[in-house]
């Protein structure tokens, strides 16, 4: 399930909300859970992927051959 970060615009707590994508379509705003204001926004953060890599350095597996992180940018 999808987490939502927000950040409140009374009392500047910053919570997370997880949510299926049809409920955060249906409302995306959520209270405050510190203070219960209406008054919040969605902020965006970071994410990571995981990612597995199977086939050595055969070409067709990924972006080329012994590629390390970022060179296939």
């Amino acid at each position: 399930m999808p987490q939502y970060d927000y950040v409140c615009q009374d009392c500047g707590a910053q919570f997370e909300v997880r949510l299926s994508i049809s409920d955060y379509s249906d409302n995306p705003l959520r209270p405050c859970t510190s203070c219960g204001s209406e008054k919040t926004v969605r902020v965006f953060s970071g994410f990571n992927v995981v990612t597995s890599r199977s086939g050595g350095d055969n070409p067709s597996s990924g972006c080329g051959p012994a590629c390390g992180p970022g060179c296939c940018a």
